[in-house]
């Protein structure tokens, strides 16, 4: 048997429904099992936002008392975080977007790594003492 055999699919699944998005409405069966069924189409992982998903996922495992507010996006969002070291890996990324119509990246630092503000000047070693006898 394969797998083919096992799966059907049904082309009029699809119904062109204004209140549902296109999608077929919820069986009778699944609806009587489901109490309190939703969904959040801004959340969508195809359509929407995964990224908002996510973030909802964390938000509702500690609601309703931590966090009582939570921020929506940040910096970077859902975004995918790319970051070439070389220019040969910079090509790359350029050749992938264009390859699938993904637009202008957004730079949102250099091409040269620099030292942090908070990374140590002096090292916590201590120096050594010379003993007794200058050593």
């Amino acid at each position: 048997m394969k797998i083919k055999d096992i799966i059907v699919e049904d082309s009029d699944t699809v119904v062109t429904s204004d209140s549902h998005g296109g999608t077929k409405d919820i069986e009778p069966e699944a609806e009587a099992a489901l109490p309190n069924a939703q969904t959040f189409a801004s959340m969508n992982s195809s359509t929407g936002s995964a990224y908002m998903n996510y973030r909802m996922g964390i938000a509702l495992a500690g609601a309703p008392d931590y966090p009582t507010k939570m921020a929506a996006d940040n910096w970077i969002g859902g975004d995918p975080l790319l970051a070439p070291y070389t220019d040969v890996e910079q090509d790359m990324v350029n050749a992938a977007a264009k390859a699938v119509g993904g637009g202008k990246a957004q730079r949102w630092s250099g091409d040269r790594s620099k030292e942090i503000s908070t990374t140590y000047k002096q090292s916590p070693v201590a120096k050594p003492k010379k003993n007794k006898y200058g050593v």
